[in-house]
C-alpha cells in the first residue's frame, strides 16, 4: 500500500460502519480484523439489551438495517433480539459492505514521517496516510485488584467465557450488577450451575414503563438510540451537542446514562433462581487447591469452584498493545480516553478513534451499536474532506 491509503483497525460494529461510510464517500479503505470477534466469543443464549430501533449498524444509505435482514430472511421479529440473530445480521452487513475484509491482526501501529506504518501478524508491513482505530472493548475488561492474579481456571471476566455448560454442577459466584453480570448469572443457572450474584450496590431493573405504555408517544420519551433513562437519553442522543457541554456535566450525564441494571425481560430468569447478595464486596480471593476462597466485607466467606467477573470495561488507550510507545506519547489523553476533535480525530493528525474510546468526548452512545450512525458519518466526512 502507498501513502494516501486509509486503514480501519477493527471489524466490529464500529469498524464495519466506518468502512461502509468511507465507501459511501468514495474513500477506499482497507479494514483489518476478524469480523465481530468479541461477539462471536459470547454464549449463544445471550440476547441484546438494546431495543429494536437501536440495533442496526449504520451504512450511509440505510440499506443494510436489521429490519431488511429480517425481511430478506423471512425471520419473525423478536425482542429481545437473540445474539445469534444479531451476529448473523452483522456478518451479512460485513459481506455486503466490506467484502474484502482482511482478517490479519495489526501487531504494531507507529507514526512514520507524515503518515503511519502498520506491521501485521503475517509479516507484512504497510504504510497509511490515515488510520481509524475501532479496536473494540476486549482490551479494556476491568478486573478488581483482588482478581488480577488469579489463575484462569478459577476466575475470569464474562468476556472470556463462552461455553457455560462446563459449569454444570459447579458453584459459581458472579460479581456485578449490570446487564452482563445478571444475564450470565441467569445463563449459568440454566446451564445447571449453583450460582450466587454478589454486587457492591443494589440490583436495579430497567422497566422502560413509558416505552411500553405510551403507544406512539413512546418516541417522545425514547429516542431511537435508546441510551439512558428518559430525559437523560435525549441529552446524550446527539454526540456533537454532547461534546460541547462542560466536562463536569458530561461526566455526570455519562455516569447516569450507563447506570448498571438489568433488562425487565431478564428479571424472571434471575429472581427466585439465583441467590443475590447486594451491597457487599469481595475483599480477598485466595486459591485453595482446585477451589477459590472468598472473604467478603460483611465478614462472611465463600468456598467456590469459579468466580465470574461481570465488572464491565474501563477505557484506557494505553491498553491497546498494538499502539507504538512513541505514538502513544503523542496522543493527548484524559482519564484513559483520547481527546478528540469534532471529526473524532486525536491530537495526532489523521489518527481517529471510534467506539468506546470516543466516549469521553462524545458520550455513552459510543458504547452501543446505535452510536455507529453519528460516529461513522462524522469520521467518513472528516477523512473525505481532508483527502
Amino acid at each position: 500500500m502507498k501513502n494516501g491509503t486509509t486503514v480501519v483497525v477493527g471489524a466490529g460494529p464500529y469498524g464495519l460502519a466506518v468502512a461502509a461510510h468511507l465507501k459511501g464517500k468514495g474513500v477506499p479503505a482497507q479494514v483489518f480484523g476478524k469480523p465481530m470477534e468479541l461477539w462471536q466469543k459470547m454464549p449463544a443464549g445471550l440476547c441484546l439489551k438494546s431495543i429494536w430501533t437501536a440495533s442496526s449498524i449504520s451504512d450511509p444509505a440505510g440499506k443494510y438495517t436489521i429490519d431488511r435482514y429480517y425481511a430478506l430472511n423471512k425471520l419473525p421479529r423478536q425482542e429481545p433480539i437473540p445474539l445469534r440473530n444479531f451476529l448473523n445480521y452483522a456478518l451479512w452487513f460485513q459481506q455486503q459492505n466490506v467484502p474484502d475484509l482482511d482478517e490479519t491482526y495489526v501487531e504494531r501501529l507507529a507514526a512514520d514521517g507524515n503518515g503511519f506504518r502498520l506491521e501485521l501478524a503475517d509479516g507484512r508491513s504497510i504504510e497509511a496516510e490515515k488510520v481509524i482505530v475501532a479496536a473494540g472493548i476486549s482490551s479494556f475488561a476491568y478486573l478488581p485488584e483482588y482478581a488480577r492474579d488469579l489463575p484462569e481456571t478459577l476466575a475470569g471476566h464474562t468476556g472470556t467465557n463462552k461455553d457455560l455448560s462446563a459449569f454444570a454442577g459447579r458453584s459459581v459466584v458472579v460479581i456485578g450488577n449490570g446487564q452482563s453480570a445478571l444475564e450470565y448469572a441467569a445463563l449459568l443457572n440454566e446451564a445447571g450451575a449453583n450460582v450466587e450474584l454478589i454486587a457492591r450496590g443494589p440490583v436495579r431493573w430497567h422497566t422502560k414503563m413509558l416505552y411500553e405504555k405510551t403507544g406512539p408517544a413512546k418516541h417522545i420519551f425514547y429516542p431511537p438510540g435508546d441510551v439512558g433513562p428518559p430525559g437523560i437519553n435525549w441529552l446524550v442522543a446527539f454526540p456533537g451537542l454532547y461534546s460541547r457541554l462542560p466536562d463536569a456535566i458530561r461526566m455526570r450525564l455519562h455516569r447516569r446514562a450507563v447506570l448498571p441494571g438489568g433488562s425487565k425481560w431478564l428479571r424472571p430468569r434471575v429472581e427466585g433462581h439465583v441467590r443475590i447478595t447486594e451491597k457487599t464486596q469481595v475483599v480477598k480471593a485466595t486459591p485453595c487447591g482446585e477451589r477459590l476462597h472468598l472473604v467478603l466485607d460483611d465478614g462472611t466467606t465463600r468456598n467456590i469452584d469459579y468466580m465470574m467477573l461481570g465488572t464491565g470495561y474501563k477505557a484506557d488507550v494505553r491498553k491497546l498493545s498494538f499502539l507504538d510507545a512513541s505514538l502513544l506519547q503523542k496522543i493527548q489523553v484524559r482519564n484513559g480516553y483520547p481527546i478528540l476533535n469534532e471529526d473524532y480525530e486525536s491530537s495526532v493528525a489523521n489518527l481517529y478513534f471510534a467506539g468506546m474510546l470516543a466516549g469521553h468526548t462524545f458520550g455513552p452512545t459510543c458504547r452501543f451499536v446505535s452510536g455507529t450512525k453519528a460516529l461513522a458519518h462524522r469520521i467518513a466526512s472528516g477523512v473525505a474532506r481532508s483527502s
